[in-house]
């Protein structure tokens, strides 16, 4: 493996573990047993390296959130492959959203980086939404359906801070994506609804 990828493997594992902010790139050097004079020439610095994790985290989920499927074409079990995929992807990078706040106030860059991701994620799920109500198995209205959407991006964004307060042994992604089809649940037809609900009995 490259020292630039040993260097972005080591420094994603510190700040699942500790936290962006409780983990110097002095400690990032030592725990690769290089010299900081290395880490440097790699990296200039630790915003540097939070700049191209997040870049790495947006660029592993573009093919989620800018999917080509046909819209119209949209069955639960789509959402259900989403969700799964981005709350993988999402517990990965899990120190993004353990802090997100205080991560975008903090750093101009990574909020320009994760502000067009947000609103992708909302465009993508909001997609679904609609698709699943063309096809009748969703059945809210448009102001219903913009609560919903709204509930579901708070979730997928704020989930893991949540977990990490109250219930900080517990952050299998698989929790996350119950959290979400738990919110779509009440407004699917029957055979929606018992699909879901299947499912979660499954993800429990």
């Amino acid at each position: 493996m490259k020292t630039r990828d040993r260097i972005l493997l080591c420094t994603l594992e510190l700040f699942n573990e500790h936290g962006e902010s409780n983990v110097t790139t002095l400690e990032i050097a030592n725990e690769l047993e290089i010299s900081p004079g290395n880490l440097y020439y790699h990296f200039k610095g630790k915003e540097a390296l939070l700049d191209a994790l997040v870049d790495d985290f947006v660029l592993s989920t573009r093919s989620l959130l800018l999917s080509d499927d046909n819209p119209d074409d949209v069955e639960p079990e789509d959402l259900w492959l989403l969700l799964h995929l981005l709350f993988e992807a999402i517990a990965t990078h899990r120190f993004l959203f353990q802090d997100l706040s205080n991560l975008m106030s903090r750093y101009p860059a990574l909020r320009q980086q994760m502000q067009p991701w947000i609103t992708a994620l909302r465009q993508r799920l909001e997609q679904v939404l609609q698709a699943l109500h063309a096809s009748e198995h969703l059945h809210a209205d448009d102001g219903e359906r913009n609560r919903l959407l709204d509930a579901l991006c708070q979730t997928c964004l704020f989930w893991l801070d949540y977990q990490r307060v109250c219930h900080p042994n517990d952050l299998d992604p698989a929790s996350g994506v119950q959290q979400m089809l738990g919110l779509l649940q009440p407004w699917l037809d029957a055979e929606g609804r018992d699909w879901v609900q299947g499912l979660i009995a499954r993800y429990g």
